[in-house]
Order: structure tokens, then sequence, then C-alpha cells
């Protein structure tokens, strides 16, 4: 049968009919390539990430200086944590609803689609296109990712300038959870960059970690020549906005990437008409049965995740011992950087001029760590990858007892920078055996869940050590992070040491 369509049997009498084939169909039903334009874009996404770590990597040096200028108590300092948690989980609800919004647009047979990426907010007007014009309401992901990066950094800007004005308490509460929110969407990045570089996600995480070294180093220095910390975010309004001027010109999508979203569209719009003659637009009274009320549901149906998918993935046990630990890894790592300035002041009668270097010890070792991990993950084979993860974990262990057992500063100082070091490479090991552990077909959700249990968990455990250390005193840090080790080593020993297909 011929692809253009014939004319509807259905038209009145004395009426000509017209028809309308639709476009010719360059691509099969599958996601466009993503790999134009990669090397500006990983760059992008780095540097998107550095901007993150400078702005969360920094919270440990502060806290002292939040506690002593709103009269804050560790329970409700901890409350920060609470709130980038509040955060994320907002973005984790909305990121399907605002990414389906941002990349929905009206693709028309006649004319190619403009490369300026506004999405269609007129659904009306979409589903009841000209006669003369069919049109298909699809998705295009490159305008998804545009729009979504772009605005989600000048919200994460945002978290910058409320910082900067020093508000009071509340206000930072806010302003931690517009940083939390913006940053869920940011991280999206991740499969991206793993579509285009195996270490990318090692480097894009390494990344993260050189901007929470940076952070604290740079803070420290102005505080201590007397400049008030609230102008540190001020000034880190410059690194934003440089941010969010790469993340636009990398990733505004092209000519040729509008095109080939708009062909994945009617592609999709051909394989679900089992005939020409129902995609084809024939008379007026036809017409209003636009491509547009069809396609749809098909988009929804072979683009977003349906319940079906969750239920697959949730009754994988592996699945949970991978969120699990997720959420007791972050839960240290917040602890630590979070608490253990404090704990130095409080403890090994620290110089408050120099105890903020210590967090950028901790963030410097996790640079050092992931960027070397960035390189080697691709290397290492399944089962050497877990018995270096137990090694790492069996570092800190140690690490953690001597912060507790040993009272001198410059001991305490080295035994965070080196956590920080074998640190590194833990969550992206555990992301990647989740990923090989689990079916393809459940990996978008089931790394969405081990994402959420990692918010979880850098909210609940900086709360209770803060809770614990209002009642009992700061030296309950190491005792936590000490349990929290023991039972991350003891959930990596259940993880298999042979792939799946070798078991």
């Amino acid at each position: 049968m011929p692809e253009s369509a014939s004319p509807s049997p259905s038209v009145s009498s004395g009426e000509k009919p017209k028809t309308l084939s639709l476009p010719p169909v360059t691509t099969t039903t599958t996601f466009p390539s993503h790999n134009e334009r990669s090397r500006i874009r990983l760059t992008a996404a780095f540097f998107a990430l550095l901007t993150l770590g400078w702005g969360d990597g920094v919270t440990g040096t502060l806290l002292p200086y939040f506690k002593r200028d709103f009269n804050l108590s560790f329970m409700t300092s901890s409350l920060l944590f609470v709130a980038s948690a509040v955060g994320y989980a907002l973005g984790t609800l909305c990121v399907e609803f605002v990414t389906s919004f941002l990349g929905r647009t009206c693709f028309s047979a006649a004319k190619t689609p403009a490369v300026l990426p506004l999405p269609s907010l007129c659904r009306r007007k979409l589903q009841h296109p000209p006669a003369s014009d069919a049109s298909v309401l699809g998705f295009s992901i490159h305008r998804c990712r545009f729009l979504t990066l772009a605005i989600m950094s000048v919200c994460h800007s945002a978290f910058f300038m409320i910082m900067g004005s020093k508000s009071g308490f509340p206000s930072m509460l806010v302003a931690y959870a517009i940083s939390a929110f913006s940053r869920s969407f940011i991280l999206g990045e991740n499969v991206y960059v793993c579509t285009i570089s195996k270490r990318g996600l090692g480097y894009m995480y390494g990344s993260w970690a050189i901007g929470a070294f940076c952070a604290p180093l740079v803070c420290q220095s102005i505080i201590a020549t007397g400049i008030r910390w609230a102008n540190f975010y001020f000034g880190s309004l410059v690194l934003s906005a440089i941010n969010t001027s790469l993340l636009v010109f990398a990733f505004c999508p092209t000519r040729t990437e509008l095109l080939r979203d708009a062909d994945f569209a009617w592609a999709l719009l051909r394989s679900a008409s089992p005939t020409p003659d129902a995609a084809t637009v024939a008379t007026k009274e036809t017409a209003q049965a636009s491509p547009t009320q069809s396609i749809a549901p098909i988009l929804q149906k072979k683009i977003s995740v349906g319940p079906r998918t969750y239920s697959a993935a949730v009754r994988k046990p592996k699945l949970w011992a991978s969120a699990i630990f997720s959420m007791i890894y972050t839960g240290s790592e917040s602890s630590t950087q979070g608490f253990i300035v404090i704990y130095l002041l409080s403890l090994r009668s620290a110089n408050p001029n120099t105890v903020g270097y210590v967090t950028s010890g901790f963030w410097g070792g996790m640079a050092i760590s992931r960027f070397l991990w960035g390189y080697l993950g691709s290397i290492v084979t399944f089962r050497q990858r877990k018995w270096i993860i137990q090694g790492c974990i069996s570092v800190a262990f140690c690490m953690h007892l001597l912060i507790w057992f040993v009272p001198s500063f410059i001991e305490n100082a080295v035994s965070a920078a080196v956590v920080g070091l074998v640190y590194g490479p833990i969550y992206p090991a555990n992301i990647s055996i989740a990923r090989d552990l689990l079916p393809a077909e459940v990996h978008l959700v089931s790394l969405a869940i081990v994402a959420a249990f990692g918010s979880f968990g850098a909210a609940l455990f900086p709360f209770i050590t803060g809770t614990l250390s209002t009642a009992v005193g700061p030296r309950t840090l190491p005792i936590i992070t000490v349990s929290q080790c023991v039972a991350m080593f003891g959930l990596w020993t259940l993880f298999p040491s042979q792939p799946p297909e070798q078991l």
C-alpha cells in the first residue's frame, strides 16, 4: 500500500476531499541520538555540578556562624538538611509533570521546527490544528533538557541571593529547599552523561567535589579577613551566572535535533496507525480528529514510566539493598562534612580562623578519588569493584575511630581528609552495581528510588546527629559515623561478587 493515504469514504457528496500525507520518516521509533555537540555539553554539565557542589560544600564551614548569628541549637541547625531533603522530594515528585510540559511541542508537517525552544502552552489550540496544516503534539527531548537546565540553574541562583540577604533562619530553610529542588532537576544530567561517556559519571561527581572543596577554602579565607559570611553568597552569584550562560549556550537545541524530534513524533504516529487512512486528514470533518489527539496517549505510553514498571522495580530485593545503602552512605557523608567543624571546635579546641579548612580537606580527598574512579570505573571488573569498595569502607571505619579516640586536631583533620578520599568512589559504585544487578527496563525507576533514599538519608542522619548533640553534646558525631560504616560494610557484603550472568 502506498504511503500517501486515499480519501476517506465518509466524504460528503459534492465536496472534493483534501488529503495530507504524513511527512516522510527517516528514523525508527527510538529516542533520538544524544551525541551532537557532546564535548561542550559535557563541559557545561561538569561545570553545573561544580556550581552545585560550591553551594552545598560550604555548609559545614558556616554552620558555627549560623548557630552564633541566629542563636540556633544543634537540632535546629540540622533542620537545614531536612529542608534540603524536602526540596529534593518536591523536585522528584514534580519532575515528570515539569519535564513533560517543557518538552511538549506541536510539530507541523508543513513547517520546519523553530529553534527557539518554547513549550506549547495552549492544549486546545494544538488539539484542533487547521485542516491545511496537519500537526502532531509530540515530545522534544532536546527542548525539554534545555529548558529544564536553564530554568533550574536560574532557580539555583535564588539560593545564593536569599543566603546573601541574611534575612533570618526561616528564609535560610527556604533557600536550602530551593537549592535542593533545582538540584533534583539538574542531576537529571546523569542519564545524558552516562549516554555520552562511560567515565563521565565519575568525572561529573568529581566536579561536584571540586566545587565543594574550593568553596570552604574561599569562604574561610574571606571570613578570616573580617568580611561577613553573607558576602560569600553574593560573590557566588558570578559563578551562577557563568553556569547559566554556559548551559544555555551548550544545550540550546540545534535545528537538526528538532527535526529529529519531529521525525520521532511522526514515526510514533505512523506506528500507531493500522492503515495510512487512519493518519490522514481527508476533509474538514475528519480534520478535527487531528493527529494531536491520537499521538498523546501513544507518547505517554512509550515515553513515560507506567505503574507496571514501578511495581516490577519495587519487587526487586537488590533495589532496596542498594537504596538503603545509599541512604546510610549519604547520611554518613552529610553528618561528617556538616558537623566535623563543630566537633573540632568543641572537643579539640580548634582555631576558628582555620578550622573551616578541614571541610575543604574532606571534599578535596573526595574530588581526587572520584576523578580517579571516573578513570578506573570502566576498567575495573565487577569483582574488583566489590572488593575495592569493601576496602574503602574499612579504611573509613578506622579513620572515624581515630577521630573518636585521638584527641588531636591535626590528626582528626587528616583523618577527615582520608574519609573524604575513601568515600569518593562509594556512591558512584553503588549506582553502577544497581545498574548491573537490575533489569534494564527498571533502571530509570530504580535509580530514581536510590537517589531519593540518598536524599532522605542526607536529611535524616544529620538531624539525628543534631538532636543527639543538643541532648548530650557534639561528641556523638563519631559514634554515629562509626555505626554507619559498620552498617555499610554489612550491606555491601551481601552484594554478589560476580556479575548476574555468571551467578
